[in-house]
């Protein structure tokens, strides 16, 4: 089965394939206080998440593997 994220973006809620996410990044905003998240799937989409960006950045690190 499919995992999906549920997360808000500038457009509303969206529902973000996991398996179509290739990178993500966090952010902060200009006045430097708020973070959001970038998202980027696999058909050049990108997707700022606006709301519970640290939760969602921590949902996306357990769910992917890390190498240095």
């Amino acid at each position: 089965m499919t995992k999906w994220i549920n997360a808000m973006t500038e457009i509303g809620m969206t529902r973000i394939r996991m398996d179509a996410i290739c990178a993500y990044q966090s952010i902060k905003g200009e006045d430097g206080d708020s973070e959001s998240l970038l998202i980027y799937t696999a058909d050049n989409t990108l997707f700022e998440i606006i709301e519970n960006s640290e939760e969602i950045a921590g949902i996306l690190d357990s769910n992917f593997e890390f190498q240095n």
